[in-house]
This record gives structure tokens, sequence and C-alpha cells, in this order.
């Protein structure tokens, strides 16, 4: 499994767990203890916007996808953070609330998630495109 990447004032990016619904996808985390977003203080806030922008543009400029959709749950890890999801103008499973549904068939085993070499591909260009170095 790939260390998360220290993106600095508190924000880790991760790659999604293998299997991943698609290549590319990434969560931005709080790394301290927080629950909801209104949560968070003003510091971090603004700080997650530019994370989150800097983060689309790389995923993006990797995956070639048309728009980089954010989606925050927080049910079953209840922690400020953020999923990060490419989204191909021409692939279905990331149709809008698709993508919601294509996700939970992957995690349940209904569908097969990105190859888990391609998914490390992705992250890892990710973190290149960041300018940040990869631990595994």
């Amino acid at each position: 499994m790939t260390e998360p990447l220290r993106l600095g004032d508190g924000w880790l990016l991760r790659p999604h767990a293998v299997p991943a619904p698609v290549a590319g996808w990434c969560t931005l985390e709080l790394e301290r203890a927080a629950a909801t977003l209104d949560a968070l203080t003003s510091d971090e806030a603004a700080c997650m916007g530019r994370l989150v922008r800097r983060v689309s543009a790389a995923i993006r400029a990797v995956t070639a996808c048309d728009r980089v959709y954010l989606l925050a749950f927080a049910e079953v890890h209840r922690q400020v953070h953020l999923h990060l999801v490419p989204r191909h103008d021409g692939d279905p499973r990331t149709d809008g609330w698709a993508v919601a549904d294509h996700y939970r068939a992957v995690t349940q085993g209904e569908r097969a998630g990105a190859p888990a070499m391609e998914s490390e591909r992705a992250f890892a260009e990710v973190a290149k495109a960041l300018g940040l170095p990869l631990r595994a």
C-alpha cells in the first residue's frame, strides 16, 4: 500500500484503496480529528479549497478526464475527507450519481474496479504532477 502524501498544513492525499472504482480516484483527508466540514478552522477550509483545486488539476492532467467530481459522505470513516473522482464523459460508470452506484458495486465485489497497477501508476503520476515524492 502506498503511503499517503503529506500536502502540508495538516492535509493528506491517499489513493483509493484497492480495488479503486476508477484509476486516479483519491481522497484528501484532514490529519487532525474532525468529523464535519463545519469543524474546520478558517485556515483549514481555505487550505482545503486550494488543495482541491491543485489536486483536481493533477488528476485531470494524469487521467485525461473531463472534470473531477468531489464527494464527501463520511459515513464509514467519520473524519473530514473528500473523494476526488475522475469523470470521463464517455464512461457511464462515472456519469453523475452513477459513480456512487459504481463505487458501491466495486466495494461489494459485484463489479471489477480499476486494475491495481493502473491505480498505482495513476497515483504515482498525480504525486509527480504535484511535485511530491511518492513513498511505497
